[in-house]
């Protein structure tokens, strides 16, 4: 594969260039051509020039072009309006062909019904560049179709043409108009033709996780119940003006997508405090605020060019995302593409989102940098240069922004790490671990409430008190420290009796030695039933100094209509019951207080 490009400034110096590869690939190849044509705001005449040329001087080649948001040319991020490419196939067998379909009235079944008649021109298919005009498609179902339709292993990869305020995206091939509803395909294989593809983030989290509390299609309307532009404005001072998008972009939110980092960026805020993004963010997802960090960006650059490097390609396709442009500001944005550049000759433009399959999936990105080496033949022996070298960052140095950002989410995870003991401790006994008794009352309570007083099935409650025969002897005959070691062993088993039912039932520390088990879903016989093998657990431990300990149970099942209080009496009533009938025993609410 050889690539040729240049800069459309006017007709007869275009010519002469088309007249230069038209003559070598007459001299050197026997393989087919593909070329790009990549507007930023080209006139519409200079583009049409530029058609009638190729179509007149290369009539067998394929071409496709696209609105951009600036245009790689010579590896770097470039001022030139417009950019012709032309890749020439050397192999006889190698081939690229292209196809434009329509999406109109955002109807992607159209799509699919198209794909699935193009299923025998996927033979051969090694790679297809894919580029669609992304703000005017159901640009999700779109990715999900093509990774249905187009066979698995071939290689897909691609951009969103740019559009604005000014004018829509477009995407055009040969013989066809500008086409704003649309996905274009290039399709390029062969019996040795080989593609590799990759992609690169490098933005980092910042802060805690937040939750998608509210959102429809690309409308983020609450995070954390807040609406979405309080984040940023309460953490970075982003004011909601017309400058919100180029002040958000730098802090795009990430959502995870099967086992993938995806991130989505701001593009406006409306009144209500809710934010147009960039792509949809489902309802109900976890996301983080990312930050951007050059030192990482290039670092995540870095080890992409050193995996293109060992695939030695003889070119490379380029698919950076106008937000990166934007990050780095506009033509600074050529050193990270420009490493690329350094393999092997590049081409591509500045898009509006990226898509890649990756591992089987094929998802929309944002603010990533997608690229794609290709090359026909084995590896050649030629020197691949060290890219890596030069790009990379010194690996014992971080920058300022990295380290203060790493401090702030250390402390963050500390904070809330510290926070969930405190949850914990609050509603715990320290020396049990059980449940307090105030927290144990209040989900007896919030159950009963809840009116779970059915006589049977998921909503009956039964409560088993359980008080320990005897304990104040134990204190005074051995000392608390054996009064402790007992009342722990004993929670203990009650912790592993509950963990064997499972589900919502718990218990807590009533006071003293006195313990309370709600279990709801549990009738008084199953209740009674729980009480007696736990009472026999109880009565199996043995301790160092005391030996053995018992314990007296009362159960009690909520009557329909019950309420907490005469419920917790029944059960305070049986187990007096139980303790008068001779201790560690169990005994029912629904039982007669005298034996016969």
């Amino acid at each position: 594969m050889k690539q040729f490009q240049t800069a459309y400034h006017d007709p007869d110096s275009f010519r002469s260039a088309v007249a230069e590869w038209k003559t070598w690939r007459n001299e050197n190849a026997s393989g087919q051509a593909l070329i790009h044509i990549f507007s930023d705001g080209a006139d519409d005449a200079d583009i049409r020039v530029v058609r009638d040329t190729v179509e007149e001087m290369m009539p067998d080649a394929s071409y496709l072009g696209a609105s951009a948001s600036g245009n790689i040319y010579g590896g770097a991020i470039t001022v030139e309006k417009l950019v012709v490419t032309c890749i020439v196939f050397e192999r006889a067998d190698s081939f690229a062909r292209t196809r434009l379909l329509s999406v109109e009235n955002r109807d992607a079944a159209s799509l699919r019904a198209e794909l699935r008649k193009m299923k025998d021109e996927f033979a051969g298919v090694k790679a297809v560049e894919v580029i669609m005009t992304i703000d005017t498609i159901p640009i999700r179902e779109v990715c999900s179709i093509l990774q249905e339709e187009i066979p698995e292993g071939i290689s897909i990869w691609g951009g969103g043409a740019f559009g604005d305020n000014t004018f829509t995206a477009y995407v055009f091939e040969k013989g066809r108009p500008l086409n704003t509803h649309c996905v274009a395909l290039a399709m390029m294989g062969g019996d040795d033709f080989h593609v590799m593809n990759s992609y690169v983030i490098g933005w980092r989290p910042l802060g805690s996780a937040l939750k998608v509390t509210r959102a429809e299609g690309k409308v983020l309307y609450e995070l954390d119940g807040m609406p979405a532009y309080q984040i940023y404005h309460h953490y970075l001072r982003i004011p909601n003006d017309d400058h919100i998008f180029y002040n958000a972009l730098e802090f795009p939110f990430a959502m995870s997508h099967q086992n993938r980092i995806l991130l989505r960026h701001a593009l406006a805020c409306r009144e209500d405090g809710s934010i147009d993004m960039s792509t949809d963010i489902p309802e109900g997802s976890t996301v983080h605020l990312t930050y951007g960090d050059p030192d990482t960006i290039m670092q995540n650059v870095s080890l992409c060019t050193e995996q293109i490097r060992t695939f030695a390609p003889e070119v490379i396709s380029v698919f950076d995302c106008f937000g990166r442009k934007s990050f780095w500001g506009g033509t600074a944005g050529t050193c990270e593409t420009k490493p690329f550049h350094k393999l092997a000759p590049t081409y591509g433009f500045c898009t509006s989102g990226e898509v890649i399959r990756w591992e089987g999936s094929m998802d929309h990105h944002n603010l990533s940098l997608v690229v794609a080496a290709m090359r026909e033949g084995g590896k050649t022996e030629r020197d691949m240069p060290l890219v890596q070298e030069e790009v990379k960052q010194n690996e014992s140095t971080m920058s300022m922004v990295s380290r203060l950002v790493n401090f702030i989410n250390t402390a963050t995870a500390e904070v809330i790490e510290a926070n969930g003991r405190l949850s914990i401790m609050a509603v715990t006994d320290q020396l049990t671990k059980l449940l307090n008794r105030g927290e144990i009352q209040k989900r007896i309570t919030a159950r009963i409430q809840n009116e779970c007083t059915a006589p049977a099935g998921e909503n009956a409650t039964s409560i088993v008190m359980i008080d320990l025969d005897d304990f104040k002897k134990i204190n005074d005959t051995y000392g608390h420290n054996e009064g402790d070691q007992v009342l722990m062993a004993v929670s203990g088993q009650i912790r592993a009796a509950l963990e064997e039912l499972g589900g919502d039932a718990a218990g807590g520390r009533w006071g003293g030695e006195e313990f309370m088990i709600m279990l709801p879903g549990m009738t008084i016989n199953a209740a009674a039933d729980f009480a007696e093998s736990l009472r026999r657990r109880i009565e199996n431990l043995h301790f160092e100094l005391c030996s053995k300990e018992t314990a007296s149970i009362g159960v009690a099942q909520a009557l329909p209509g019950e309420a907490v209080d005469p419920l917790i009496l029944r059960a305070d009533v049986a187990l007096y019951v139980a303790k008068k009938l001779g201790k560690n025993q169990v005994h029912r609410a629904d039982e007669p207080k005298e034996q016969s």
